[in-house]
């Protein structure tokens, strides 16, 4: 099994970081192939809303970045870990990146480019807020992949009042809840 972590966090070794290199741990734990993307590190431009992925006979986007690269990695997966921070009760702006660049993956029928025998989580941190704008963030992403795309949704993790960097590297109680999340993904 592969498993393919992307993380949208600007700050690596952060807590959305810690979360996925954990779940991925825990996933490698049970054989699993692991790898692990910082969207941040990468170039991703945004969406130009061209039309170029759905005219007759392309597949993908015409932009040259990373994004090619992810979609590749993204059809070889059998799972998906969404890492992302919530600013102001919605994903960072590197995620909404690559949310928009996943355009590209539908047909022009919006049927999927991508095969639809994954699975997908979402791992979020935020710094307020509740439960309810977790749930939110994670409709969103269950729309999309579970939706349009076909993949099971496994749930999400998340972690609150994330002020501190390394909040969760030092609570071994949420370093053990990420391994057992990507423990239980490979199941």
């Amino acid at each position: 099994m592969k498993v393919l972590g992307l993380v949208s966090s600007p700050r690596k070794g952060g807590n959305g970081h810690t979360l996925v290199e954990n779940i991925l741990a825990g996933a490698a734990e049970n054989g699993a192939e692991t790898e692990l993307i910082r969207l941040t590190d990468v170039e991703i431009k945004p969406c130009l809303d061209c039309g170029f992925c759905k005219k007759e006979g392309n597949t993908t986007c015409m932009q040259k970045d990373a994004m090619a690269d992810i979609y590749a990695k993204l059809e070889a997966a059998d799972a998906v870990i969404f890492g992302m921070p919530i600013y102001f009760g919605r994903p960072n702006a590197p995620f909404l990146g690559f949310i928009d660049r996943m355009y590209a993956m539908a047909n022009p029928d919006f049927s999927p480019r991508l095969p639809k025998d994954k699975k997908f989580a979402t791992v979020i941190t935020l710094g307020g807020g509740g439960l309810d704008v977790v749930e939110a963030n994670h409709a969103t992403l269950a729309g999309i992949f579970g939706g349009m795309f076909g993949w099971t949704d496994c749930g999400f993790l998340w972690k609150n009042m994330m002020h501190d960097r390394k909040a969760v590297a030092g609570n071994p109680e949420a370093i053990a809840e990420a391994k057992a999340f990507g423990k239980k993904l490979t199941e």
